[in-house]
């Protein structure tokens, strides 16, 4: 496992999957990237263009596949991602069927084909890919030692919403106690395990209660929400010149 992950770090979700847009998150200094090709707009298709543009910022590229398939799994590693975020884990066999996808045997079983050229260099060294599995429903609360004592899993993601939504809280932003607590769970049981904890931030002063917390992979936003946040922040500048310019003197 990449020292990287070892600290603290952030990274953010490339919800676009266009390669311009993930050179520029691959630019913007993070330590990672999660391309989502379970809810956001990138796909499989154009998910090896995007990561080859966040590599010229240097910067590891994770892929959140649409569902816990194998085939998906090997197709993300293969294909150059550094690990694999997957959606949904709720029991230690789903969790052994992630970790087996991306590892090869005697580990799992990942058959071999990475396509990446950079991967095939002799003498380098084979990349061991990291499988974070979401906890995101109370049937992973409930089986959350099992989960993290799966042998290649390597980390714990908390989607937060989507638990208090299996929590039976609702949706919302403000993350409401219950989901802190099972937050503390998480981290709790990655350092019995030795797993990196992390969480999907939803917004700044949640990321704080995180890091308190002793989550350390957590995501600060995504492509779409910074396009939304900038756009939004110069319309509302232009205003109020407008305003200034308008009053009389």
């Amino acid at each position: 496992m990449s020292a990287l992950f070892d600290a603290v770090s952030f990274g953010a979700w490339a919800t676009l999957g266009d390669p311009l847009s993930a050179e520029l998150m691959g630019k913007a200094g993070y330590d990672w990237l999660i391309f989502d090709l379970q809810h956001g707009a990138a796909t499989f298709e154009r998910l090896l263009s995007a990561m080859q543009a966040a590599d010229l910022g240097r910067t590891p590229a994770f892929v959140r596949t649409p569902w816990n398939a194998p085939d998906q799994l090997m197709r993300a590693v293969d294909l150059g991602a550094c690990g694999v975020v997957v959606p949904m884990v709720s029991t230690a066999e789903q969790a052994r069927l992630a970790a087996q996808a991306v590892h090869y045997p005697p580990h799992g079983v990942r058959s071999f084909g990475p396509v990446r050229s950079a991967y095939l260099e002799p003498g380098a060294p084979a990349p061991e890919p990291i499988c974070m599995v979401m906890i995101e429903t109370a049937e992973a609360l409930e089986n959350l030692e099992a989960i993290a004592a799966t042998p290649g899993v390597g980390g714990l993601f908390v989607g937060p919403v989507d638990l208090a939504f299996s929590l039976g809280i609702g949706p919302g932003f403000d993350i409401p106690q219950p989901v802190l607590d099972a937050c503390e769970r998480v981290v709790e049981a990655s350092a019995r395990h030795g797993l990196i904890p992390g969480c999907a931030g939803m917004g700044p002063a949640h990321i704080e209660q995180m890091l308190e917390r002793g989550m350390r992979f957590l995501t600060l936003g995504g492509d779409a929400g910074h396009i939304r946040r900038g756009a939004a922040e110069d319309v509302q500048q232009a205003k109020r010149w407008l305003e200034r310019v308008a009053t009389p003197r």
